[in-house]
């Protein structure tokens, strides 16, 4: 017998349904609390030295996690191209790569986004404009806001903007985490 005439087994249904109970209540009434926190600093990250990244083993340079979500930018119904290796022998990282960076790009299609980091990182969609920037192109504000055409003034003043990942619309926008395949579509429609 249990507390208070109650046996084991009720104390237990009881505290695995409070339990429940309170992961359903944070879950609902704090959703960001699943949200992982993008980790910015993805974007200064440089793999210094590697220029041939098909036949280099990611161990000897101390890349723990590498993987590949795609984008495809429109503004306005036109695709916005990427440049190939964006991110690959920029200022700060002569010689080497971007933690975040593109070899070859698609005019036509979705360009695939290589995060290659030291260990498991929240890199943000974000961080990829932010590497994106040293090219001189599309960018964030200080803010942390998208900047496509790089003037300056926050895209959100500009454009109506909507993302759609892996199929289904995202709200998070600039800080979204991205995972291996993430399919990723920005739309950016004048206002």
């Amino acid at each position: 017998m249990g507390l208070g005439g109650y046996s084991t087994e009720k104390l237990l249904m009881g505290g695995a349904a409070l339990v429940t109970f309170a992961f359903f209540f944070v879950a609902i009434v704090y959703p960001s609390i699943f949200t992982p926190k993008p980790d910015w600093g993805a974007a200064d990250g440089c793999i210094g030295g590697q220029t041939d990244h098909a036949d280099t083993d990611d161990s000897d340079i101390g890349v723990a996690r590498h993987y590949h979500p795609r984008i495809q930018i429109t503004i306005d119904g036109n695709q916005l191209p990427i440049p190939p290796n964006t991110g690959i022998d920029q200022l700060g990282c002569r010689g080497g790569m971007r933690w975040v960076h593109i070899h070859s790009a698609s005019d036509s299609g979705f360009t695939t986004i290589h995060i290659e980091t030291p260990d498991r990182m929240n890199v943000p969609l974000g961080a990829f404009f932010q590497v994106w920037d040293r090219e001189g192109t599309p960018s964030l504000t200080e803010d942390r806001k998208f900047d496509i055409n790089g003037n300056g003034v926050s895209d959100w003043e500009e454009y109506d903007i909507s993302m759609i990942v892996n199929g289904k619309e995202n709200k998070q926008f600039e800080s979204f985490v991205m995972e291996d395949l993430d399919m990723i579509e920005l739309l950016f429609t004048s206002k």
